[in-house]
């Protein structure tokens, strides 16, 4: 994996765990389309085998109970709390 693709999937795990923190809705989009929406879990940090290629994350994260893999995610976003 290339520095720029682990800094992304990073990124994703950091957003994920700060959004669960306050509460707030994520949106993936993965790679086969697919969009999961809801408040996130963090991905599980990890060194190791299950690592994701050294970004300190297994390649796994959950929203509103929905598993998917880290590295499937080609866009994250988060909504404003209050809707605007």
């Amino acid at each position: 994996m290339d520095e720029r693709a682990a800094q992304f999937f990073l990124s994703v795990g950091r957003l994920c765990a700060d959004a669960r923190i306050g509460g707030m809705t994520v949106r993936l989009r993965l790679a086969g389309g697919d969009e999961i929406v809801g408040i996130p879990q963090p991905p599980p940090e990890t060194e190791g085998p299950d690592e994701m290629d050294g970004t300190g994350y297994a390649d796994s994260v959950s929203v509103d109970g929905v598993a998917v893999s880290l590295s499937d995610v080609v866009e994250a976003t988060v909504s404003h709390p209050l809707g605007g």
